[in-house]
């Protein structure tokens, strides 16, 4: 296939040069004929084909020459590419993608960057987007540009939730800075969508070897090994968990493995030297109990519950509901200083599915006061004075135009409008909820034992927190705080049981690689709206607690 299409091309380029040489030659004949004295019709006559010869040759050679260089792209990431930029007005797109793919591919990350920014802006499909954002984190990630990467994947997996390499990478990134609760949900995450995933398995096991989860590591190194028998990484993983577990035997077999595919023997005799001295280069000294992660499996099964995950940055795609922008109501709540509140965000109920007891259709309102408090009044903060909560069901009396508000200050939350997809999932109960503590001694006593939270080790406990501290914006579910819960030794606040929305600061980078802020409440904080469970089935919104803090 390849000569058939490189002949063409050959027979071209010798015709043309043929007739190049040949339109040179007929010039110095006719010269030497009329005596070496120049006719200056005929050489201007021949000066022109000449020209036009060369100029044809040259963009001959330079369109081909750069054709068969993108298709070798467009070959070399079938895959990632798919069908992105597919229809007929896009081919000057598709060329820039492929023109970007080769960038990365030769290291020029800055030139694969900005094409892809560019790109950014006129993606229509998924396929669009999944492929641009795709080489865009890859690029930022391999010029060590970490955390534009993550902000990348982390905008990639929302518009794609099945995208394994994509969880993988952006596991690997969060690994890298030591975020390791984190990476391990991004790992299993790829594996849920991508059981076959070799990488994925190794990934996962070396995440659990990070934090010494011993056990945790054989399974996962295992299943990689048997989808991909030379990753010497996993049986590195191997050696040192079952050194660690005290099984020689079974260290000393993947030892001698894992220097047959490669693994340099040195180094590894270095980690098991530094364990067995107490110098362990893994995780915490202390070890974590089995019965202690089996506590957290019961804890995060028994307190599960269903919610929506509210996704931005979105496309436009037709939802209604949004964070920020302008008024959605013809008359705008008046805050206690006689201003118009600003609108937080407007959730279409139509668009919120498996949140029990929440309406089903109508549209519910936040509005908040624009001054330094954003509306909060945190020694009374049910008092719908600075903010009002709102709810109509019919979900036509409303203005659906995604518009920023002009009016407001520099220092509200969310200065433009963020569009949002509204994604089903589920929640169990985050470390900084004031129930954690008791749920946890519940799963404590659940898995055997009957040591109260309080009794654990520091190790046991900062497992317990990471592998449940991450949350982001939601309706429903369980909420997390930069500081407390406004709840804990508050029992007037604790009917107040079901969270209606919250909202964290977001930021991502911009065309440039810098980092812009979508949403920010205070320093790096988050708001959230609590109902109490019977006035929410009821779909009365008159008695709501509102609350933000920052770190």
């Amino acid at each position: 296939m390849k000569k058939s299409r490189k002949a063409p091309l050959i027979v071209s380029y010798v015709l043309i040069g043929l007739l190049l040489v040949g339109a040179i030659a007929l010039l110095v004949v006719q010269t030497a004929l009329n005596g070496w004295v120049i006719d200056t019709a005929n050489a201007a006559k021949c000066g022109l084909v000449i020209i036009g010869l060369g100029i044809t040759l040259v963009k001959l050679i330079s369109k081909t020459g750069g054709g068969v260089s993108l298709r070798k792209y467009e070959s070399a990431y079938r895959k990632e590419i798919g069908s992105a930029f597919s229809a007929p007005d896009q081919k000057k797109h598709k060329r820039a993608l492929l023109q970007a793919a080769a960038h990365y591919n030769e290291n020029q990350y800055k030139n694969a960057i900005n094409r892809l920014t560019a790109l950014r802006k006129v993606c229509r499909t998924n396929d669009d987007y999944n492929a641009v954002l795709l080489f865009l984190a890859l690029s930022y990630s391999d010029a060590d540009m970490t955390d534009d990467a993550i902000a990348v994947y982390e905008e990639l997996v929302k518009f794609s939730p099945t995208h394994s390499t994509a969880w993988s990478n952006l596991g690997s990134l969060y690994e890298k800075k030591g975020m390791h609760s984190r990476s391990i949900e991004c790992f299993e995450s790829a594996l849920k969508h991508n059981g076959e995933n070799a990488y994925a398995w190794n990934n996962l096991a070396q995440a659990h070897l990070a934090v010494g989860n011993w056990k945790a590591v054989i399974a996962p190194a295992e299943r990689s090994l048997a989808i991909k028998s030379n990753l010497y990484q996993a049986e590195n993983a191997l050696t040192i968990a079952y050194f660690a577990m005290g099984e020689t035997e079974k260290s000393r077999e993947h030892f001698d493995r894992a220097v047959l595919l490669g693994s340099n023997a040195a180094n590894l005799t270095s980690v098991l030297n530094g364990m067995a001295h107490g110098n362990v280069a893994f995780g915490d000294t202390s070890s974590v109990r089995d019965e202690v992660v089996r506590a957290n499996g019961h804890l995060q099964r028994d307190t599960a519950l269903p919610m929506v995950e509210v996704r931005l940055p979105a496309p436009d795609d037709g939802n209604r509901s949004r964070l920020g922008g302008a008024p959605v109501d013809s008359a705008v709540p008046i805050d206690s200083a006689g201003q118009p509140m600003k609108l937080l965000a407007a959730i279409w109920c139509s668009e919120v599915r498996g949140v029990p007891d929440f309406p089903a259709r109508g549209v519910l309102r936040f509005y908040v006061a624009d001054n330094d408090l954003y509306g909060a009044d945190f020694d009374h903060p049910t008092e719908q004075s600075d903010f009002h909560v709102l709810y109509d069901e019919n979900e036509d009396s409303f203005d659906t135009e995604l518009r920023d508000d002009p009016s407001l200050s520099p220092s509200f939350p969310i200065q433009h409008v963020q569009p949002v997809r509204l994604t089903p999932a589920m929640s169990s109960i985050r470390a900084t909820d004031y129930r954690f503590e008791a749920c946890v001694n519940a799963a404590l006593r659940k898995a055997g034992l009957e040591d109260d939270m309080d009794s654990l080790s520091d190790a046991e406990c900062d497992y317990l927190y990471e592998q449940n501290e991450y949350a982001g914006h939601r309706i429903g579910g369980f909420p997390c705080f930069e500081q407390t819960d406004p709840r804990d030794d508050c029992p007037d606040l604790q009917r107040y049981d079901t969270l209606l929305l919250q909202i964290v600061s977001h930021s991502m980078p911009d065309g440039h690689g810098r980092e812009q802020n979508l949403i920010m409440f205070g320093d790096e904080g988050g708001c959230q709206f609590f109902i109490p469970q019977d006035k929410l089935r009821a779909h009365d919104f008159s008695d709501v607690l509102y609350s933000w803090d920052c770190g």
